[in-house]
């Protein structure tokens, strides 16, 4: 891995769209950006490399705290030392896909990159066909990060990507949105969390276990977590929590794998990673 790279990239505001965010979103970016760093640097010339990124955003956010701009993971997965070969950006925003090729035109207008502005939910069957067939003889691997603010992700989806060679990362928001609308999704007429676990009989289950309220998030992960099992995943899911100021956990990063040497990566990666934020 490049022990020199620093994911952590502040920018000038460019008069383009922002996104704002958390200090504490550092710690997210920096986690995609080694593991592109590591995953680039061990595998370039190996395979053919495809960064996909279904929750885009516009390129830079903007922390609320101090003001500053940074690159998100989009734009940051471009600047490793060894670039993938091909990358995937999607949003459903229009405001935020334009803002996006904007920058990358600006910043990185040598990569091969393809754009698509729909539900990440519906359209991940056409991007996976979308996709260049490469020339060589090499096989592809594609990392994924899944970056939605809500639970928003539904598991079919994560059927869909598993057919591939695909390493994930994806943002659980287990806090900020499970939690926070318990009393919401317990009713029979919610859908979302049954699409988000893969499981149509969650409530029940939940409810016949007698689990306690205050398991609600880890029940939700766990049956997350067995279904990717199901999909061929390694058993031991990786998730790395993220905190506001005060300490309170409003989402985990859990990282998925079908090889050791995904899991050894990401290991490496949390093992390098503090929660030191970069104020300047």
């Amino acid at each position: 891995m490049g022990k020199k790279f620093n994911p952590i990239q502040f920018e000038e505001n460019d008069g383009l769209p922002l996104m704002d965010v958390g200090i504490w979103a550092q710690k997210k970016y920096k986690l995609v950006g080694k593991y592109c760093d590591i995953f680039t640097s061990s595998m370039k010339g190996k395979w053919n490399l495809i960064y996909m990124d279904l929750f885009c955003g516009p390129g830079f956010v903007k922390i609320r705290d101090t003001g500053q701009i940074m690159r998100n993971a989009g734009l940051i997965s471009m600047s490793v030392p060894k670039a993938f070969d091909h990358y995937i950006l999607n949003d459903y925003s229009p405001r935020n896909m334009e803002a996006m090729e904007a920058r990358v035109q600006r910043l990185h207008p040598s990569v091969s990159v393809q754009y698509s502005c729909k539900d990440a939910n519906t359209c991940i069957e056409e991007i996976l066909t979308s996709r260049p067939r490469f020339s060589n003889n090499r096989g592809t691997l594609t990392f994924c990060f899944l970056d939605p603010f809500s639970l928003n992700l539904d598991f079919e989806t994560m059927k869909v990507l598993a057919r591939e060679k695909v390493d994930i990362l994806v943002l659980h928001a287990l806090k900020m949105d499970g939690q926070r609308n318990r009393e919401i999704y317990m009713q029979e007429n919610h859908e979302r969390l049954a699409r988000f676990t893969g499981n149509p009989n969650w409530r029940e289950k939940f409810l016949a276990g007698n689990y306690p309220m205050h398991r609600f998030c880890k029940f939700l992960a766990d049956e997350f977590d067995v279904n990717m099992k199901k999909l061929g995943y390694l058993t031991e899911a990786m998730k790395e929590p993220i905190s506001i100021s005060t300490g309170h956990i409003i989402y985990y990063l859990a990282f998925y794998s079908k090889h050791p040497l995904g899991t050894q990566f990401f290991g490496k990666v949390q093992r390098g990673s503090n929660d030191q934020l970069q104020m300047f």
